[in-house]
């Protein structure tokens, strides 16, 4: 599986896309280092039929990859900006199965219905009741921060 990580990254950075290190991404956030971003996906273990929910987008690079992976992807970001970004690299990419809005994570995705899996990009001590809600009965979270989704 490949997405070039460096279109996820400002040009000043893009050197650094490949270091195994958290890289900045505008709004004071970071794009996680290589080896979280697969262990997540690895504890996510995304079939092709999955129905993948992320919460906090970021730059949409942890989307692309799962785009890959599942069937659909459906992506929260708060930040406006970060949004407007990862969409054009998504569309840059054809990365034609990842829905991508704006808004509060915690809320989840009302309409979307049930997801075999959750991501979710810095989680808070608590997981929100409306994500664990969204996640199907057999469904699996995976987090990208040290404290468990």
């Amino acid at each position: 599986m490949r997405s070039p990580r460096e279109i996820f990254l400002d040009r000043r950075f893009a050197e650094a896309a490949y270091e195994d290190c958290a890289v900045p991404i505008p709004k004071g956030q970071t794009i996680s280092q290589p080896y979280i971003v697969a262990r997540t996906l690895e504890a996510a273990a995304i079939a092709k039929s999955d129905r993948v929910l992320e919460i906090g987008a970021g730059s949409g690079y942890l989307a692309a990859l799962a785009a890959k992976l599942g069937r659909e992807v459906c992506a929260i970001e708060r930040n406006e900006a970060l949004v407007r970004q990862a969409r054009s690299r998504l569309r840059h990419l054809g990365c034609r199965n990842v829905y991508l809005r704006q808004g509060d994570g915690t809320a989840g995705w009302p309409e979307g219905g049930e997801f075999d899996v959750t991501l979710v990009s810095a989680a808070g001590a608590q997981t929100p009741a409306v994500l664990k809600a969204q996640l199907a009965p057999s469904g699996r979270p995976a987090s990208c921060s040290p404290t468990p989704a």
